[in-house]
């Protein structure tokens, strides 16, 4: 399994003060059936804001390509958007469309442009 943030996810995490540890929560919280689908391999996760709990806090978005490969699209606080919106939810379907067919070159290259960062993360047994 491969992990990866895309550049929007990583100017998120920046914006909100959010490091390697807020992705290991995360993958935690997926791998322990957290996440809501959306349909077309789109997910969506709740996570906590230090101090808050998961239900005022952050929404993550995320394609997941089971036993290949997840990647981190969306982050926004819940105070920014309360659901994810019909629009929305076009918009995911093409990005998923082209994330499903990538290949690995492909990937190599987004990450060589800074597209898609790889993130380090040992699924636990």
């Amino acid at each position: 399994m491969k992990y990866y943030i895309n550049k929007s996810f990583q100017r998120d995490l920046k914006e909100n003060k959010l490091n390697a540890d807020y992705i290991r929560i995360l993958l935690e919280d997926i791998y322990d059936g957290r996440a809501i689908s959306l349909g077309s391999k789109m997910y969506k996760i709740r996570a906590a804001k230090k101090g808050k709990g998961k239900s005022s806090s952050f929404r993550n978005i995320f394609f997941w390509k089971k036993d290949k490969r997840i990647i981190f699209c969306l982050l926004y606080g819940k105070n920014e958007q309360a659901n994810v919106t019909d629009d929305d939810k076009k918009a995911l379907k093409i990005l998923s469309r082209e994330y499903d067919f990538l290949t690995e070159d492909e990937i190599k290259k987004a990450i060589k442009l800074k597209i898609f960062k790889e993130v380090q993360y040992d699924k636990p047994i």
